[in-house]
Parts: C-alpha cells; structure tokens; sequence
C-alpha cells in the first residue's frame, strides 16, 4: 500500500516484465502511499494499533502534529461516480480516494502528485491534505520506515524474485477464465507494498489496476504474500467483468427464492477472491491447503473454505462463473450460516446511512470500521431517501430533530413499512425486512444521543 521515495534508497522498484503476451506486474515500495497509509492508521476512526503506540510514545506526539491529525479527519476527499447500467454494488464506481492513492502510488513527489490531482478534488482539500502528507513523511521515516529499512528492503527483493520464479500466468489466466473478464497485457498491475509493524496479520487492496499490501518485517512466508497479491488481482478481475455477464449474475441471485441471497452476494467478491487466492493458488504452490484461517474476517473466511471445493472443481473443469455455481453458493450460505444476517460486523459491512447530523456517523465508524460498501449522507430528504432506497445494502436512518415529518417521510418510500404505526415522540431503534433482501434500521433519538441508544440497543452486537 505504498508509494516511491526519491531521496532516500532506490529500493525496490522492479518490473517484473513477462513480454506483452504475459500480464505484466510492478511491485514498488512508495514513500507517499506509505504516509497516507500511516495517517489513516493514526486516525481516530482507526482501532487502536502498534502504529497508535509508536506515535503515542515519539518526540511527535505534540500539539502541532495531534492538530495535523484532526484536520486530517476533517477532509472531504472521497466523492464517487456510479457505473449506473451495471447492477448495484458489482462494479466498483469511479472515486476519487482511488484516483488519489493510485496517483500517490505513481509519484515520485508531492508536486507531482498535487498536479495530477488538481481539479479531482478541490483545491482547498488537496493542499490541506499534501501538507499534512509533507509534515507526516517526517514522523513516518523516523518512526516506521527507518527502523525497519533494511529488514524490509530485503523482504521486497525477496518477494520480487519469489514472483519472477512463481507461475503467476497461469494463475492470472485461471481467473480471467473463470471470472468470464478479457485483459490488454499491455495494463501494467502496479503493487505497492510497506512495511508492517502490526502483529495480527495484514491487510491488503485493490483499486484500478494497483494493489497495496503490507509486508510484516519477520514475516517469511512468500507463498502466503503471493497468495495475497493473487487475491487482489482477482478482486480486479471480477470488477471488470463485462456488462453483459454481471447482468446475468444479478438476476441468477434477484431469482433465487433464498432470502439471504442478496448478502451472499454481497459477500461474493472477497469469497472467490479467497476462495481462489488464499485457496487455489496457495494449494498449487504448497501441494495442500492452508490449514490456518485464509482471511481476518469470519464471514468471508469460513464462506470461502466452505465453497472452495466447488470452486476447484470449476478450474478443473475448465468452467466459468455459472447459474448452477451461484445456486449452489447460495445454498451453503443458507445451510451453513442463514444467522449471519443477524450479525452487525456483516451486514453493516455494506450499509447505506442518513443522519441529520455527521456526528451521528461515530458510532458506525468507530465500532464498525470494517466496510467493503459504505455510503453517508447528513441529510433525510426525499433525494437521499430515494438513493438509499435504489441501494441493495444494510440501511440505517438516524433522526434526532423534526422526528415526526422525517419519519412520515421514510414511511412513504418503503411498502414494508406502510402499515407500521409510530410516536414520533418515543425514542427508539426498529429494524425492518426490505424487498430487496435486505434490512433497514431506523433510529429515533429524542432526549438520548443516538450513540448511546445504539451501544444499547446493538450491546451484543446483534438484531435483536
């Protein structure tokens, strides 16, 4: 998840070029992405980590650079553009907060990255934000990166020359096939990795065509680190999927009777993506399975070992994404983890929310930070409810001021509510089954802050 220094080490930049008839793959380490990364970790949206306690316990944990971290949480850097023919959610929209880390991961400076960004966001926010980068590059390299630099520049030529002599080709192909997507070997995948201090695993992503991973410093275990990189590549592929295929899938789970079928596909993209990364490519490579958790989430962990066989049974037929496969997925997550749409930590993975007022965004934000699709609005008007309405994620509606127009209002957009009868003048929280398969969760707060009737009401982190 990083980005490139000019001043210090060419370390690890390397093209790892297999001619145009072969994907080619860049793993990089970059400068800027790595501050970026490190100031959303010292974020107070962040749970607390090593990297909180590295800074806690530095020369810079003072005033001036708690101020810097506080604006930072203040910047509006993330607008998104739907793809608005394809279906909800299965084509990741164009955002500004990809354009911004693959721009930090291709720049060698912050001139070069404020030019390439000028007009994306607004000036305001983007030079807010390459002054915060400029001041934190400081802390990062005494704190993080220098500590670790020898360790990690020897872990980065390692993994490139594990990559060089790994099959990545074949691997790649075993997924465009699969995930029915067409590719140009002319596109150059960009990887940035950094240097991890955290002890609990690391977290990885995809965007565009880049992918960001962390590298622990006595982390070992190349085929792991390459099972990951697979994982993001695959995550790529299946956004890229055509219009046509991703149609047709959306209508194989709109059909399926199942009323947990629209948060299996919800769940989709990460399963095959560990599924065939953290599983596949890991099994070819070791000649057996990883016996260890593939993935730092349950929901996906457990889904993907559960769908694995089937999953490898289609690479060894030679078969695509299919009705029959995703009826059959379905039908495990019905068999095996129905429940799970009872639980916050998955259904508010994906979740849509309108408050009246943006502090009422803490408690999701700070108890459930973990999002693959999240949208926020601080408005309940007619527009915000409609969109909320169009989308087929978790939805949750907090209303703390003119409560009974905002209610009679929500009532209006939804046939499953329609014959629900409330006080606007009762605090409480209602959770409703939608058409869509998913559920919505009202709030009402009069006298009570939502944050508090939330910790209440969701204590043990379920629908009651």
């Amino acid at each position: 998840m990083k980005q490139i220094s000019v001043l210090f080490i060419f370390i690890c930049t390397q093209l790892i070029s297999f001619g145009q008839e072969k994907p080619q793959v860049k793993i990089k380490f970059s400068v800027l992405y790595a501050t970026y990364d490190f100031v959303r970790q010292l974020s107070a949206y962040y749970p607390d980590s090593e990297y909180k306690k590295v800074f806690k316990n530095s020369a810079f944990n003072n005033e001036k650079y708690k101020q810097l971290l506080q604006q930072f949480d203040t910047l509006r850097l993330t607008e998104t553009v739907p793809f608005h023919e394809y279906p909800k959610g299965q084509k990741l929209p164009l955002s500004t907060s990809d354009i911004m880390s693959k721009n930090l991961i291709s720049s060698n400076s912050l001139n070069e990255f404020k030019t390439k960004m000028f007009g994306i966001i607004p000036s305001s926010e983007l030079l807010a934000f390459a002054n915060i980068m400029d001041e934190f590059k400081t802390v990062y390299l005494a704190t993080i990166y220098n500590p670790n630099k020898e360790k990690f520049e020897q872990k980065v030529a390692e993994l490139i020359k594990y990559v060089e002599n790994t099959s990545l080709d074949d691997y790649f192909q075993t997924g465009l096939a699969f995930y029915h997507t067409a590719w140009d070997n002319a596109i150059i995948f960009e990887i940035a990795v950094i240097p991890s201090i955290n002890k609990n695993g690391f977290t990885a992503s995809a965007f565009m065509n880049n992918a960001a991973s962390e590298i622990q410093i006595d982390f070992k275990e190349y085929d792991i680190l390459f099972s990951v990189l697979m994982h993001e590549i695959y995550h790529i592929q299946y956004n890229e999927e055509t219009l046509a295929f991703k149609k047709k899938m959306a209508e194989w789970f709109k059909k399926n009777p199942s009323k947990n079928s629209q948060y299996a596909y919800l769940l989709l993209n990460e399963v095959l993506a560990t599924a065939l990364g953290n599983g596949y490519v890991y099994e070819q490579i070791n000649k057996q399975l990883d016996e260890y958790d593939w993935y730092n989430n349950k929901y996906i962990n457990l889904m993907a070992k559960k769908l694995y066989p089937t999953v490898k049974e289609y690479i060894m037929k030679n078969k695509s994404l299919d009705k029959a496969f995703i009826d059959k997925y379905i039908s495990i997550y019905d068999t095996s983890f129905a429940d799970w749409t009872n639980e916050l930590n998955h259904i508010l993975t994906y979740r849509y929310i309108l408050v009246d007022e943006p502090a009422h965004f803490d408690f999701f934000l700070i108890n459930y930070p973990q999002v693959s699709a999240a949208y926020m609005e601080d408005r309940i008007d007619l527009l915000s409810l409609s969109r909320l309405k169009e989308t087929p994620v978790t939805k949750i509606i907090i209303v703390s001021n003119h409560n009974s127009n905002k209610l009679n209002e929500i009532k209006t957009q939804f046939s499953a509510l329609h014959k629900w009868n409330f006080d606007p003048n009762q605090e409480f929280i209602i959770t409703f089954d939608l058409k869509d398969k998913t559920k919505l969760i009202i709030v009402n707060a009069i006298k009570t802050s939502p944050n508090d009737l939330l910790i209440k009401q969701f204590e043990n982190g379920r629908i009651h």
